[in-house]
Order: C-alpha cells, then structure tokens, then sequence
C-alpha cells in the first residue's frame, strides 16, 4: 500500500511539473517548476534529480537563455549529486557553470545565487579535504556575504567552516583568529548558536597551543549554553575538549569522565562519523595517559565500527593510524605493521610497508596532517624492525619514508599561515626528525645526516629571508603596500601589548588587528597568483649540499660542526673543506641537556663562579670531551652550529684543573643554521660606516640604572671609523632608530635589553621607547654587515624546538642582516664597554669578524685585573653569522686619503711647473 502511494506521488509529480505539449517550455516555466519541487514533500531526492536532468535536457533542446534561472537548475542538480551519489565532480562542474553565469556580469546573472555558490563549492572541496581551494572559495563566500545585508548567516557559516578547517591541517593560530572574529560577529548580532560553534572551535584551537586557561574560560560558557540552547551535539564537543584539558593537567578520572559524558551526549546525534572520531579521541587517551592498552584497543576498535556505519574510510584511517601507534609505544611491532597497512587500504595505499606511494597516489588524499602522521610513525617502526632485526631492507625503507615524510611536512609548513601553529608543527616533528637522523647515521651517509640536520632547524628563519628576497621582483608600489599592511600589524600588536586581555578597548583591537591581518594574507594570495616568480623565490627550499659547504668552508679556512640534541639520541656533524666526521653523542655522567644548562649557569653567575671554580672547570672540561674533543680539530677557525641550547665553547676547558680556555687556540662564531650561513644576502652600500646608538639615562622606565659609561663607550668604538653617526641621549629615540639603524654598514648599539625564556617580548630600551622584536621586521632592506647588541641578553628568549632561541639577535638576523654580535647573559658593563671598543677597531682594520672578536677578548684578558678574567666578563659576547670583513664604503681611511691627495695634488702641480719650464727652454734652444 505505501508503495502504491508512492508511486502515484511520483506520477502526479510529473503531471505537474512537466508542461503540456501545447504549453510552451521556457526559463518561466523552469522557475515554476523549481518552485513546486521545493515543496513537494512526496518526492525523494533521487526522483527529483531524474526530473532535474529532464528539464536540464528540454532547456538545452530548447535553447533557453543560459541566465539566473538556467543557474539556478544546475545548482541544484549539483546539490543532489552530492546528497544523491555523492558525486564531487559532477556537484563540483555544475556549481562552477552556474557560477560562471552568476558571475558573468550580463543581465540574467544573480549576484546572492553567486553567494550561494561560492559557499557550496567551498563546502564541496572542504569534504574532499582539498583545504586549499575550500579557503578561497569561502573567502569569496565572506567577502560578498558581507556586502548584502540579509546574508551575514552564510558569512558566519563560512567562517565557522574556515575555523574549522585550519583546526584540521594543524594551523591553531589562525583557527583561533577565525573563532575569534566569529566570537565577535555573533555577539554583535545576538547570534546565540553560531557563538557556541566558535566558543567550541576557538576552545580547541587554545588547547592545541597550551593556552589551558583560556580554552576553559571558553568551555565554561559553552556547556552552559548548549545546554539552555539543548545542541547535545556542541555539548559533546565541548565535554571532549574538557576531558583534553584533564588529561593534560594528569587528572585522570575527570578525563575518563569527561570522555564518556561526550560519547554519551554524542550518541543522541547519531552521527556516527564523529562518534568515531570521540572513540579515537578516548584510545589515544587510554594508550598515551593511562597505558591501558586493553581499553585503548577497545576504543579504537568502535572507533573503525562507528566510521564503517557511515563508510567514513578517512576515520577509519584516523582510527588503525593511532592504534598502530599504540602498538610502536608498546614496541608490538607486528602488531603496529598491521595497522599500519591497514591505515593505507583505508586511505587507498596499495603499497606494501616497504614501499611509498608517489606524489600522484597521495595529491587527492587532501588531509595531509595525516598523511605526514602515518610516514612519521611509519618511519619509526622501519627503525625499530633494523635495529631489531639488523635487515637493511628495512633501514633502506625507512630512509625512502623519511625522505617523502619531509616532502610532506614542507608542503604543511607553506599552508600553515599562523607563526605559532609552524612553532607547533616544528616542536611536532622533532621527534621524526631524531629517527631520520639516527636512519642517516647507522647509515653512515654524512650527506643524509647533514641533510636531515638542516631540515630539523632554523627553516621558520629561513622563510623570512626567503620572503625578503622574494619581495624585490614585486613592482615598488606593490612592496610598499605589502610594508604598510606589516606595519600596521605591528602597531596594532604593540597596542595590544599595552592593554588587559578583558578591557573592551583590547578586545575592539583584536579584531582590527585580524581584519588586518585578513587583508595582508588575502593581498599576499593575490601577489603569489600574479608574479609566479615572486611565489617560487619565496617558497624556495634548496638545501644547499654537503660539498657546497665543504666550498665555502674551503675558501675561508673554517670548519663546521652541527649539532642534534634530543634527550638520548645526540649527534654531531664535523665538516672541514675536505672531509667529515659523525659522531653520536654519548654522557655516561649524566643528561646532556643538565651539564649544559649547569655550564651556561657558571659562566652566567659571577658568584657562582668564584665560589666553585674548580667544580666550573670539572663542567667545563666535560663539556669540551663530549661536544669538541671528540674531533682533534688543529688551531683555527671554528663554526659552531648549536641546537637547543647555546655554550659559549671559547670558554671550554681542555683541562680538568686549569683554565686551559680555548679561546687561547681556537676563533668561534656561532649560527643558526648551515643554510643561514650561506645565505646570499644581497646588501647595498650603507650611506655611513658606523652608527652608534646609547640613550645613556633610563629615568622614566624606573628601575633601570643609567648607563653613564655608555657615551664615552660609544665614541671610543667610533674612533676607528670616518664621519661616524652617534645617536646619543634624547636623540637615541625610537624613531631614530627604526629610521637609521638599517643604513649603515655597521652599527653599535649600548643600551639595556630585556628577554626571558617565557612569553614575554624581548625588548630593547631607547630614550623615550621600546623596540619590540617583532618590531625589527619593520627594518626595510638593510645595508646593515654587522651590528653590535652591546646591551644584557640579546641573545636570550625563549628556546623554541628547532628553531633556536627567539632573541633580539634572531630578530635582526630575520630582518636580513647577515651578522649580529650578541650578549647571553647579564652584562657587565666595563667589560662588555671595552671589548666593543677593540672589537670594532679591529673590524675597521679589515679583520675577519670572529678574528676580531677574539683578538678583542684576548686583549681584554691581557690588559684586564686578575679578578675581571672569568668566563663570566669575557665570554658573554659571541658572534652570530657571516664572519667575513666588513666591506666598508670606503676603503682606505679619510685621515690616511687626505694627505695622499694632497702630496698627489702638489706632485701634479711640481709635474706641470717643470714640464712648462722644460718647454720654455726648448723654445730657446731652437731659435
């Protein structure tokens, strides 16, 4: 019977809807019909894509106008498609010729269907994971969504989406940046359901950067109102992201709790494909807090249950991933194999573990954290089945994946817009790194090693340059507007800076500074798409090679070594113009990262140091046996590539009970990375040779001493150096600064500078301001070689995983300037005054940079009293960067040309007097 009504439904839905033969089909009569299908309940969906696909065909017989009304059928035949069949493309093709009508510009277009569009192909492509063009479609959703009054829901569905999707390929920053102006729309708008979504999104996207607090605050107001607004769906979500942060702070039960009270909420929704998800979420809990591995797999197992319902094949992925990671932290490596291979059916790999797909079988699998996860946990098993089994087919392996693992976290790295989800990604992919590291070195391949090396370190840093480089094929007026959008970033920042978080007048900031920043990436989208040059320079990403080091280390007579510190697994690379050593790292006293951190607190800590010395040389000539010795270099120069921690070597003992310092024998300087070192800065002539900056009084900060020394200081390290420019007292201002500092060859900077290892800025102190790090981006292609922090902790901030120390002197570095002299710790004045002084003599001289920063301590420990000769006085300042000459505008020095020219200007004139005399006799001799 009820197929019986069914049918007839279907019947008499064709009688209407399809026109008489004596009635004229037309676009009139297709709106009609568009009409009537909206309503009718009888039909399904499957029924009214046939009736679709008919009138499309009578349309095209008929040769309609191809207007709004033509756009409107095939976007809906689109939509069906996708609701029907789940057919992407054919949803995808539709929607774009409707758009192309909508968008045309002629008379039958619709601007509001175009809308509608825009967000339909956004959400397409959003569900085959291709994140990229999912972005820009619903970035034109937003923009034209914000110009028609009555569609600001669709900007705030775009947005959520957005969101959304950044939160999925692992960029936290700006999920949160797109919560947040979502937080702000829907306050405004009253919009009570659309800001729970954000709350939730934005609670997430703070979890993942460690921001606990804040992401509660957001969860406390979430629960509350999904429970009033009765969404047992967001109420889940947001009970998840609680349990996250129990289990995070080791309150386990209230996890396990939080946990079960999500899965509960979420089985009301039926939505299988995110029960799925919730189930995960519970294994990866039970195996990395709880070490209940029973109950993991018994998660991960509904997990693959609940995804199959909805044949979600990517959460079934998700799922076998995570438990044959489960597996490899039990060392079950049979086990994790299985899953593994399985994780790549899902995900339609049909590679066997030995072998990797090619860049073609990965392109349409869109999620590529994923991806990135399974090759990175993939890499550490083929690791751990060599060092078990001892087959080289499985080292071999394991390097093919760690190769195609790092082509992935590349690819990652540029899609990420955020600075602190990079940071994230950087801290996330360590470990990798370690494991492809150690493949290199039981491999015995130094080129690998060297390889993987400059991979793990310092890449964040080499963006930046990559990007100043890449702005000089943009026209003027287009690097002037790039600047102006930077620069506005960065006032709106320090703004911020000087507000509380809960004042309105932050929270009205906030949103302008992320509308700016919107504007910025959205301009930068267009600059790529425009000059492919630009866009190739810019996302360079080259390694320069072994031998190319080998080269440049040739042609300066220098070596190098690189070093990896994490925990246990520590190796070094020595690299000299003609061979190579690798070493691992071994400390049978103790953990390496305690006997740095115990050196750096000695030569730190005058006090420290005078009380226990003989206990700072047992440290020191530890140290030296354990990262220097090893290598038996010869007298010379060294560069030191660190990792995570920064150890002044020039004051490593290779004696256990005298100060046998190796500053005595050996001119260090220290960089970020073998990359950076060779970077090719291109620098223009500076309009002066030496600019010297000193505030000298610091009254209005309270609580900083006045630097009275400084002045006198300042011209000393002047002297050597013609027509030099002193910014002293109220002329060494903010602004002076940022105008000048980066258009002299070299600049010398004595002042006082703050920095710590937490969250907070560093900051450089001037007579009337402060400079901010992230101020220093504003320093616009400098001619600056080399400049002088002779100012407390320039080189100190916080340590970020692999990519060094964020200090004042990585902020120069980052601004293009290729060497920085910088302090570690809290400077003692006289001394760090006096080593300026020679320093800069020497530099004026010609001398190699670290030459002339070892001659200059040298001097300092010859001439100094017996009480000012520890590490503590003479060690601080270190050289970060190029260490060739400075090439000065002028070569010769003025007070050397000036007699020159005159003896040359008198030769000249005695020359031409005896010549004409010479000539008046000839004239004689003739008559």
């Amino acid at each position: 019977m009820n197929r019986r009504k069914y049918l007839l439904a279907v019947l008499f839905a064709i009688c209407i809807h399809l026109p008489c033969p004596a009635q004229e089909f037309s676009n009139i009569q297709i709106q009609h019909n568009l009409e009537e299908l909206d309503k009718n309940q009888a039909l399904g969906n499957r029924e009214k894509l046939i009736l679709l696909y008919e009138w499309e065909n009578k349309s095209l017989e008929k040769q309609l106008p191809q207007d709004s009304v033509y756009a409107r059928l095939l976007h809906k035949i689109a939509v069906l498609e996708y609701l029907v069949n789940r057919n992407y493309n054919t949803a995808l093709s539709y929607t774009l010729r409707a758009l192309q009508i909508n968008t045309s510009g002629n008379r039958g277009g619709s601007g509001i269907l175009a809308l509608t569009d825009y967000y339909n192909l956004a959400y397409y492509y959003d569900h085959m994971n291709l994140f990229k063009k999912a972005l820009l479609y619903y970035d034109s959703a937003i923009r034209i969504a914000e110009k028609i009054k009555d569609k600001q829901h669709v900007k705030a569905k775009s947005r959520i989406r957005k969101a959304y999707i950044f939160f999925r390929m692992g960029d936290y920053e700006k999920a949160t940046e797109e919560s947040d102006l979502g937080v702000a729309a829907s306050l405004e708008t009253k919009d009570s359901l659309n800001y729970l979504y954000f709350l939730n999104q934005r609670a997430q996207a703070l979890f993942f950067q460690n921001k606990l607090s804040s992401a509660t605050q957001d969860l406390s107001t979430a629960i509350s109102l999904a429970r009033f607004l009765d969404q047992p769906f967001e109420l889940a979500s947001a009970w998840k992201i609680r349990g996250f942060i129990y289990a995070k702070t080791r309150k386990f039960p209230q996890a396990e709790a939080a946990f079960k009270t999500c899965i509960a909420q979420r089985n009301k929704t039926r939505d299988y494909s995110q029960i799925s998800s919730d189930y995960n979420d519970l294994g990866n809990f039970y195996s990395d807090s709880m070490k209940s591995y029973k109950k993991a797999d018994e998660s991960f197992t509904r997990a693959v249950q609940n995804a199959r319902l909805e044949g979600d094949s990517t959460r079934m992925a998700r799922a076998t991933l995570n438990q044959g990671r489960s597996f490899l932290l039990r060392h079950d490596l049979n086990r994790a194999l299985v899953s593994f291979q399985q994780t790549m059916i899902y995900l339609r790999i049909n590679k066997g573990i030995l072998e990797n797909p090619s860049a073609k079988e990965i392109a349409p699998i869109g999620n590529k954290e994923m991806i990135q996860f399974l090759f990175n946990s993939k890499t550490a098993l083929l690791l751990k089945l060599y060092k078990e089994r001892h087959d080289q087919k499985w080292l071999d392996a394991c390097i093919r994946s760690a190769l195609l693992n790092d082509s992935l976290i590349l690819q990652i790295r540029h899609e990420l817009l955020g600075e602190q989800s990079k940071l994230y990604w950087r801290e996330r992919t360590r470990q990798f790194y370690s494991n492809a590291i150690e493949a290199g070195y039981l491999a015995n391949d130094h080129r690998l090693v060297f390889f993987f090396m400059e991979k793990s370190r310092s890449v964040l840093l080499q963006d930046k340059l990559n990007e100043l480089g890449a702005s000089a094929f943009l026209p003027p007026a287009e690097t002037a507007r790039l600047e102006n959008l930077q620069i506005s970033i960065t006032e709106l920042q320090e703004k911020l800076s000087t507000l509380p978080e809960s004042s309105a007048e932050y929270k009205t900031i906030r949103v302008n500074l992320l509308k700016v920043k919107e504007d910025l990436e959205q301009y930068i989208k267009s600059l790529e798409k425009m000059y492919p040059v630009y866009y190739q320079y810019k996302y360079a990403d080259n390694v320069r090679s072994l031998s190319f080091l080998q080269n440049y280390l040739r042609e300066r007579k220098q070596r190098f070594i690189e070093y990896f510190i994490q925990d246990t697994n520590c190796f070094a690379l020595c690299v000299g113009p003609d061979s190579s050593r690798l070493i691992r790292i071994s400390n049978d006293s103790g953990d390496n990262a305690q006997l740095m951190n115990g050196f750096i607190h000695f030569c730190s800590n005058e006090d420290s140091l005078n009380k226990n010395f003989p206990r700072f040389l047992a440290s020191s000539n530890n140290l030296y046996n354990l990262l220097f010795s090893p290598f038996r270099l010869s007298p010379g120069r060294v560069i030191i590539c660190q990792d995570k921690y920064l150890v002044p070597f020039e004051a490593l003992s290779s004696h256990p009970g005298r100060a046998d310092f190796l500053i005595h024998d050996y001119t260090f300087s220290y960089v970020f990375s073998a990359q950076y070192l060779m970077n090719p800065f291109d620098l223009a002539v500076g309009k002066g040779d030496f600019l010297g900056i000193a505030p000298v009084r610091f009254g209005k900060y309270g609580g900083l001493p006045d630097l009275e020394l400084s002045a006198d200081a300042l011209r000393n390290c002047s002297a050597s150096y013609d027509h030099p420019t002193l910014l002293l007292d109220q002329n060494a201002s903010r602004n002076n600064f940022l105008k000048e500092v980066s258009l002299y060859n070299t600049v010398t900077i004595l002042t006082h500078a703050r920095a710590d290892s937490l969250d907070n800025e560093p900051l450089l102190y001037m007579s009337d301001s402060v400079i901010h790090l992230s101020e220093l981006q504003m320093l616009n292609k400098p001619s600056t070689k080399l400049i002088v922090l002779s100012a407390c902790q320039t080189n100190t901030g916080r340590s970020m995983s692999g990519e060094g120390i964020y200090s004042l002197a990585r902020g120069f570095s980052s601004a293009g300037i290729p060497s920085v002299a910088a302090t570690q710790w809290v400077a003692d004045d006289q001394a760090i005054y006096a080593i300026s002084e020679k320093f800069n003599q020497f530099i004026a001289d010609g001398m190699n940079k670290d030459e002339a920063l070892q001659k200059a301590k040298l001097f300092y420990l010859q001439h100094e009293t017996k009480n000012k000769i520890l590490p503590y006085y003479w060690a601080d300042l270190i050289l970060i960067g190029n260490s060739d000459p400075v090439l000065f505008s002028k070569v010769l020095k003025w007070n050397w040309i000036e007699p020159l020219i005159i003896l040359a200007l008198i030769g000249v004139l005695i020359f031409i007097y005896s010549g004409l005399k010479y000539f008046r006799k000839l004239k004689r001799y003739r008559k």
